[in-house]
This record gives structure tokens, sequence and C-alpha cells, in this order.
């Protein structure tokens, strides 16, 4: 278990070199061209770099070693971000469990697939880890009832409830994910009914599902809660923005809530310059002034793994297409300062795309016509675009320190609370990118 005076050492390291390297994580690369960001980096890592192999990088963000030379500068950078950033390697095995015993529906052989139907791959890597976790805590606490916010088609609440055995109830915004969560729990019904008696059918805990948008705490204390549900633990994969805040509030704040366990996503929707702070949320974490940029919270949620392991087999042909919108952004802003950051149409790379194709398409909606040579000057620009990929990569070295420096004020949020709580990296990262579990629980 972290101590909370460990926690707050790693925080203001970590800090620090975020702090240090806030030049390179606000670096908007769709202005790459337009702010000559290239030519801002130290003159020894220019140099470096400039004969350095994506796939050397890709090595480089996979934490490995790597036979090009590098400043002394550099190779601190990636050595500090690789040791300050709480580990992402997965460290949690799904237990063969044969013997479920309040649950007919895990134990009878015929019906072992159930579960999987309607449920695309990623989801079932997360769902299975992630009911496993919240069982393991719901025994822990005592508790045999789970609240899961955004619980969109309820394919979590179906393996705690029909699994598992616990009484759940889900919260979504979405009415017609509701309903569709309503028919998929009447569909397993109806195909366990053809392998369990009525008096074991009679037994099963169907989960419950409400609309409710949330926007304050006030909410969640008058939510209708279900007679079989006193006390509960909170559960949430993925909720995003400033849910996940919320979420450890109520935690905080209501006796009735005896565990929480939450995956973060989206950092980059949380409310930072106003009351209620989505980040920072400890005190101790207020008090040192902690400022995360939009910029910073946005790279943090991308996939560091999964990018370095392209890059390391030379799939980065596909990335020419942000040189493109970066190079289509120059000749804009060139064209009419007016048009800067406009939202041009969205297009996939293909190998066989040029960038005046490129152009043609994404400018569909704009309706700006630009001259032949204005396009042409942007030629150039594409030509370089491996500088796009190599700056892009820096960036995203120092992303799992910004997810580190959220998640630690979310721990200290609830270490300063006097309850328990822990940082568990639970899925596969290559898998699902936003893999830490935070745990907590009433002592």
């Amino acid at each position: 278990m972290v101590l909370q005076e460990d926690a707050q050492k790693k925080f203001e390291m970590t800090q620090d070199l975020v702090k240090i390297y806030e030049w390179l994580l606000n670096m908007y690369m769709l202005d790459f061209y337009v702010d000559h960001q290239w030519s801002t980096l130290p003159a020894s890592w220019n140099e470096s770099l400039q004969t350095m192999d994506p796939e050397d990088l890709g090595t480089l963000l996979s934490g490995a070693p790597i036979k090009h030379m590098l400043p002394l500068s550099l190779l601190s950078l990636v050595k500090c971000a690789h040791t300050l950033s709480i580990s992402r390697k997965m460290n949690y095995k799904t237990r063969i469990i044969e013997d479920f015993p309040h649950s007919e529906v895990a134990n009878n052989p015929k019906l072992k697939n159930l579960f999987l139907k309607h449920v695309k791959l990623k989801k079932r890597h997360e769902i299975n880890l992630m009911a496993e976790i919240v069982n393991e805590t719901a025994k822990l606490s005592n508790c045999g009832a789970v609240l899961d916010f955004g619980s969109g088609l309820g394919h979590l609440m179906r393996v705690l409830s029909y699994k598992y055995d616990l009484f759940t109830m889900g919260i979504e915004s979405q009415s017609q994910l509701t309903e569709q969560a309503r028919t998929f729990d009447l569909e397993l019904e109806y195909t366990a009914k053809k392998h369990l008696s009525e008096e074991l059918m009679s037994k099963l805990k169907r989960p419950t599902h409400i609309n409710l948008t949330l926007t304050s705490s006030e909410q969640l204390l008058q939510l209708p809660l279900t007679a079989n549900i006193t006390e509960y633990g909170l559960i949430g994969l993925h909720p995003c923005g400033d849910l996940g805040p919320l979420l450890l509030k109520h935690f905080i704040n209501c006796e009735k809530v005896k565990f929480i366990c939450i995956v973060g996503c989206c950092y980059m929707k949380l409310s930072c310059d106003i009351e209620p702070y989505g980040y920072p949320m400890s005190e101790y974490v207020k008090n040192l002034g902690s400022k995360l940029t939009f910029t910073s919270r946005e790279i943090a949620c991308h996939a560091i793994e999964t990018y370095a392991e392209r890059l390391m087999k030379g799939e980065y042909e596909y990335l020419k297409i942000h040189a493109f919108r970066a190079a289509l952004e120059k000749i804009l802003v060139e064209h009419d300062p007016a048009l800067k950051h406009s939202p041009v149409r969205s297009i996939k790379h293909s190998n066989t795309m040029t960038f005046d194709s490129y152009c043609s398409a994404a400018l569909s909606r704009l309706h700006v016509c630009l001259c032949a040579e204005a396009v042409s000057a942007g030629h150039d620009c594409v030509s370089r675009w491996r500088h796009v990929v190599l700056l892009y990569s820096l960036r995203l070295l120092l992303a799992p320190a910004v997810e580190t420096l959220v998640l630690l004020d979310r721990m200290l949020y609830v270490l300063e609370h006097g309850l328990q709580c822990e940082i568990r990296p639970v899925f596969d990262p290559k898998i699902s990118p936003r893999n830490h579990i935070i745990i907590g629980r009433r002592i």
C-alpha cells in the first residue's frame, strides 16, 4: 500500500519534470509548420534527431536501449519519464475460478459464453478484469451492491449481477442505450431459462437501469435506489471528464459508499480553472499550485505502447496525414489568418493519397479555393513529414508522466480523508490505453 508521504514525494518529482518540459507538451502539432516548431528544439536534440529513424525512436519510447548517440539532456528526459511515471505494465492476471458458490449461470458449462454476446474484444478484456476487481473489492468491503456510472449497454453489470451475484444499478445518460441494455438482460435470461429451473431463475439478480445525466453531487444523494441497495460500491469504466472526480467526491462524502473502482478517461475535459475542480482535487496538490494545460492533458490520453510498437515495426507511413494537416494549416493561415484552426474534413491516410488530393478532400466543407501555387508550396512542408512524427513522439514520451499527476492527485484526495487507496495497472495497455484502476475502500 502506498503511503501518503510517498505519493506526495512522487507527485512533486513528476511535477518538476512536467514543468521543465511544458514547452514541449504545449506544442500543438497542427501548428508544426506555422510556428516552426522543429527549430525550437535544443540544437543538440535537433542535430541528433535529424539522423534518427522513427524505428529507433519507437524503441526509445518503449524504454529499451538504442545504439543511436543522444545528447545527455535528451537521455535524461527519457530516463526520468520512464522512472517517474506510474508503471503501465499489466500486473493483474485473471484467475481461473471454476466455482461460483452463488451463481447458477456461471456454474453451468452450457452458459459459460453467455456474457460474450454483443461485446467487442476490447470490451471483453476490460469487463472480465474489471468485474474480478470489483467483486474482489466488494468482498473485502463486505458489500453486495454496486452502482455503475456510464453503464452504456450494461455489459459489465450483467457479469456482476448474473455471474458474481451482486445487486447492480446502472446510471446512463442516453435512454436508447438503457433500453438496449434492458433488452440484452432479457435476452440473457431467455437463454439461461433453457438450462435452469424456474426456482434457480427466480434467484437471479437482474440489473436495474435508470436514465440520469449527472452534473452535481446532490443528484448522487437522491438516486432512486432499490430496496436491495442500501450500502454500495461505485464503479466506472472510463467515466468521461469530470464524472470521475464527481464519483470520488461522493465516495468521500457518503458513508453508504463502501468502495470505489474507476478507470480514468478524457483528461482534457476536466475542469481545471473553475470550481468544482476536476484537477487538482487534493489539498496537497492545490497548495502546490499545480496546473495542467489542455494540450498536456490531451496528449496524456494517447496510446504510447501501440504507437511505439508501430514505429518499431516501421508502420508509420499512415502518420503522414498529420504532416498533411499541418502543411494545410500553414497554407490556410498564409491565405487568410482568420482561417486558423478551421474545422476541415477529417481524412484517413492511404498509401496512394497525394497532398493535392488530401487538400481537395479536406477543404470540401470549407469552400475555400486555394491557388495551385499555394498548394505547391505545401509540398516542401510535407517532404519533412518525419519531423512531425519525431516531435510528436517526444511529446508522447511525457504523456504517462502527465497521467501520473492526475492519478496521484486522485489518490492523494482519497488518502487525505483517511481512506485506503491504490492504483493498479490492470488492463493490457495495448488493448486499453487507460489501464489503471483507482481502488478506494472504507477501512
